[in-house]
């Protein structure tokens, strides 16, 4: 410390640290670089702007990028630098620190923007593009960059909510497919889906529905099978007793043709009329 305040106050020598070095200016044009040691000078004539040549980090902004698909994420980096040519370092760039950072930060934007939310995460290849980015600064500034990493990479809250909307979005049409699939009614598959409550309707052209009609049928003919023919001749007498006058007979269901079970298992729709059971005498 005292060389340095002795240096300063008569301007005969510098002295360079480990993991500094010097340029030298000899009446203002830059002539040698020195390394660590005391170096003397000609007073007026000389001059010596030290600079630190170790391993130095700059740590970026974060920056707000919008990518390809329109999405907005939010994209942090860091750079490990080190100057290995002072003389282009101090001469070619007016303030290196700032300059380097600009830099970078117009390469994270070149490179980041051309992607989309499925390569976005593809980090190492984005570090390595961003490299090659850089290397026309390291040859024109005498640096070389040593690392480059992504401290940051994630979606705006705006980003994330329309993204979580999305894949709930394909959740549920897959679990609808696989509703209707299985031989859910639309109405059904919308309602357990969506989580509503609604009146739904069967669906007639459901496989299981027409299980049940086959099943329903079968056991009204059996019904019919058990009334004795007097049972069935008083149960036509009072049909036509209660039919309209000049309506005929009701037609009978054609061969193969599916019949309703349930209607009237002799083919009175009358509400009045006995279900299910033999007739009252």
């Amino acid at each position: 410390m005292s060389l340095d305040i002795f240096g300063a106050i008569t301007g005969l020598f510098v002295i360079v640290y480990d993991g500094q070095h010097a340029l030298r200016y000899t009446l203002g044009r830059a002539r040698s670089v020195v390394g660590p040691g005391i170096h003397f000078k000609w007073p007026l004539i000389q001059t010596f702007k030290v600079e630190e040549t170790k391993h130095t980090t700059l740590d970026l902004e974060p920056q707000v990028i919008q990518l390809d698909d329109d999405l907005v994420y939010e994209v942090d980096c860091k750079v490990v630098y080190q100057i290995v040519n002072l003389r282009k370092a101090l001469i070619e760039v007016d303030d290196l620190v700032t300059g380097l950072q600009n830099r970078v930060v117009i390469a994270v934007q070149k490179v980041v923007s051309r992607r989309t939310r499925d390569t976005v995460t593809d980090v190492d290849g984005m570090s390595a593009a961003i490299r090659e980015e850089l290397r026309s600064v390291e040859d024109q500034w005498g640096v070389r960059i040593l690392e480059f990493g992504f401290s940051n990479i994630s979606p705006s809250p705006t980003t994330l909510e329309i993204t979580q909307l999305e894949l709930l979005t394909r959740e549920k049409l897959a679990l609808y497919r696989r509703l209707r699939a299985e031989g859910l009614a639309d109405e059904a598959a919308v309602a357990l889906v969506s989580g509503a409550v609604v009146s739904v309707h069967p669906d007639e052209a459901a496989p299981s529905r027409r299980r049940e009609a086959v099943t329903d049928a079968a056991l009204v003919g059996q019904l019919e099978e058990e009334l004795t023919e007097a049972e069935r001749a008083e149960l036509r007498r009072r049909r036509a007793a209660r039919r309209p006058a000049g309506e005929g007979p009701r037609p009978e269901a054609a061969e193969g043709q599916e019949r309703d079970p349930f209607a009237d298992p002799l083919g009175d729709d009358d509400p009045s009329a006995p279900r299910g059971g033999r007739p009252t005498p």
